[in-house]
């Protein structure tokens, strides 16, 4: 007796595992359609990826290798700061989705690029429904003769107005059955489609499933630090005033570092005011981009406020994840709970519970000759909200000791590359192997022209007693 087929297809039948061949026919299919022939670098792409997958090699795809292959970018390329690979990405998405919504509505085999990942995927799709409907149609001939109009000496219009009772009868059914096999066929399109993305999530589930279960949006708290900036001429008399003078000295060796001139243009009076109210960190801004891109790819809300316009009942209603430290985040030092990593006055992290083999103090390290940050920490504190219901609701903290602390700290609570060994660490780190609800991790970063280039993880410690 032989084996069945291996069920893999979309219509709910047994179908054989997609070839090679079959897949170097879709590529070529997609990327000869008006989709993509005049979009030369979604072409170079595609193409790329899906060479890596046929040669075996697709878990060597990543943000760095495409830019640098697809999108020409040197040795200096950052993923982090450069999101021209993401939003490529999602350029390549739209145009297979617009390719298979009309031109290649009836191809077998489809081209798949699951969100969060760069490895294609090459899907075998039922059979167009009006495939099915063609084979309905034939059953239906052979299954019921009576609806043919019979051999006859009248005239054919004798005989069609004889017989369109039947004929009519016979062509609702057939576009019922249609519609009934187009219906199914568009849900468990749906469906799979939700699988997929639910499958993609599981993996974020460790850090983020508290926030992302939630119903309603998670409040993300974006940092206000207060930053001296020059006078100019529309400063009104109540801020020129209050401002500080700066020495010809100084404002010479301030313009001698400044690269945009346009700057210098608009000061006339080399004084300094302090604004609260207008700047945020790089690394803050960062971060943003990291947090939104996770939610939207799980089709969840965010809420976005600045650190000075957040009340304190914003922090009892909802999930909160606040970018930046105590220095540039008032919101950061509202934690209801007992920690192990705090920042101290010194701007450096403190560990009040060493564990095995962990210093009492991380300090940050600058380069001798420029005086760049090179080495960084950065703490990601995840704990209990004010008054959440039913104790559910959480607050995460993502904050280095400087900016770009933070945007590595949110780089690696959202990234694949990181989370990977983040997840397997957190549920060490829990008891009986489940991560823990409450918990600080102590990152270490090196950073290179202001930029986080390696993420280490240094610590984990679970919060033991989480209320004060």
């Amino acid at each position: 007796m032989s084996t069945p087929a291996k069920r893999n297809g979309h219509d709910g039948l047994s179908s054989p595992p997609v070839s090679k061949e079959e897949m170097r026919d879709a590529l070529d299919r997609v990327l000869s359609s008006k989709h993509f022939v005049h979009a030369p670098m979604k072409q170079r792409f595609l193409r790329l990826i899906c060479e890596f997958h046929l040669g075996g090699r697709g878990g060597e795809l990543n943000e760095y290798l495409i830019g640098r292959e697809v999108f020409d970018r040197d040795s200096s390329y950052n993923p982090a700061t450069d999101p021209i690979v993401r939003v490529g990405a999602h350029g390549v998405r739209e145009k297979l989705e617009r390719y298979y919504q009309k031109d290649g509505a009836n191809d077998e085999v489809r081209i798949d690029i699951p969100v969060g990942s760069y490895e294609p995927s090459f899907v075998r799709f039922a059979r167009s429904v009006a495939a099915k409907v063609e084979m309905i149609e034939e059953a239906a001939s052979e299954a019921s003769p009576a609806v043919q109009a019979p051999v006859s000496l009248q005239s054919p219009i004798g005989n069609f107005l004889h017989y369109w009772p039947q004929v009519a009868i016979g062509f609702l059914t057939l576009l019922c059955l249609g519609l009934i096999y187009l219906n199914l066929s568009l849900r468990q399109q749906v469906t799979e489609k939700a699988q997929r993305q639910n499958k993609e999530m599981e993996f974020y589930q460790p850090v983020w499933r508290s926030f992302l279960q939630s119903p309603d949006p998670t409040l993300l708290v974006l940092s206000n630090p207060p930053v001296f900036r020059f006078l100019n001429s529309a400063d009104p008399p109540q801020v020129v005033k209050h401002s500080v003078p700066v020495s010809t000295e100084q404002t010479q060796n301030i313009f001698a570092e400044l690269q945009n001139k346009s700057i210098i243009r608009i000061i006339n009076n080399p004084r300094l005011t302090l604004t609260t109210d207008t700047y945020t960190g790089i690394g803050e801004a960062i971060g943003v981009y990291h947090i939104t891109d996770l939610f939207r790819s799980s089709e969840k809300s965010l809420t976005l406020k600045q650190s000075r316009t957040v009340s304190a009942e914003d922090l009892k209603s909802q999930n909160i994840v606040a970018l930046g430290s105590v220095w540039v985040n008032n919101w950061s030092n509202k934690l209801q709970f007992k920690q192990d990593f705090v920042y101290t006055n010194q701007v450096t992290v403190e560990n009040l519970n060493p564990l095995p083999g962990e210093q009492r103090e991380y300090r940050p390290a600058f380069d001798e000759q420029t005086g760049q940050l090179t080495e960084e920490y950065a703490i990601i504190t995840v704990g209990p909200n004010t008054s959440g219901r039913s104790g559910q609701a959480l607050v995460m903290v993502l904050a280095g000791l400087h900016s770009e602390g933070t945007a590595a700290a949110a780089e690696y609570v959202t990234s694949k590359r990181y989370l990977t060994q983040f997840n397997q660490q957190l549920a060490q780190a829990g008891a009986g192997g489940n991560s823990p609800k409450h918990y600080q991790a102590l990152l270490k970063v090196s950073v290179d022209n202001g930029i986080p280039t390696t993420i280490t993880l240094v610590s984990i410690h679970e919060l033991q007693n989480s209320a004060q």
